[in-house]
Parts: C-alpha cells; structure tokens; sequence
C-alpha cells in the first residue's frame, strides 16, 4: 500500500523569510566583495611602498567597521584584520588610526537618592 504525502501548505512567514534572506545573501556578497577588493588594493601598496597606504587603510577600516556593524563580518574579525594591518604599516612608525565610530548611547543621568537614604 503505498502511501501519499500530502502537498505542504505555504505558510507566509516562510515565504517572507525566504524573500529575506535572498536580500540578505545579495547585500552580503555585496559588502563582502568590496571588503575583499579594498584589502588587495592595501596589501598590494603595502608591497610597492605606495605613499596612499594610510588613505587605503583608512577606507579598508571603515568597510571593516560598516561590514561589522550590519552582521556581514563578526566584530573581532575585523578587529583583527585592522590590528594585523596596522602593524604592517610602517614598522617604528606611528600606528594610523582607524576611524572612531559614533556613539549614539547617552550616559544616563545619576538616580536620585531614595527618602531612606535621605533620612540617615
């Protein structure tokens, strides 16, 4: 007796997640790509001695930091990579640094003292 497998029903979250995560590949090979072509522009330079290597750095760093940020590349990979790099830079030489990123949280203010502690 054989027996027959009914068809799966198409749920939408299903759907939609297949929508996004072709989104997601698509951006990502993206971001990667770019990150792949700045790091041979700067490994390449870091070779022939090219007076932009720092300019090249900078640019690679910052790709690091947006591919970081958006969950391409984990955050201590490319931590990494701009730690490895930079000691390559100029030997002796004053390390380049890397651009800051901008930090949105604010301090929060100090809590005031509640009546208990206020009465001793």
């Amino acid at each position: 007796m054989a027996t027959s497998k009914a068809a799966a029903k198409k749920y939408s979250s299903e759907l939609k997640r297949k929508r996004q995560s072709i989104k997601r590949e698509t951006r990502n090979t993206s971001v990667l790509s770019r990150l792949k072509t700045e790091e041979k522009k700067l490994r390449a330079a870091l070779e022939t001695g090219v007076d932009e290597v720092t300019v090249l750095f900078r640019n690679f760093a910052s790709a690091l930091d947006k591919a970081a940020k958006n969950g391409v590349i984990h955050k201590n990979v490319a931590s990494r990579k701009k730690s490895r790099l930079n000691s390559r830079l100029a030997p002796g030489a004053k390390k380049v640094e890397a651009p800051k990123k901008k930090s949105g949280a604010k301090k929060a203010a100090p809590k005031a003292k509640s009546k208990a502690a206020k009465k001793k």
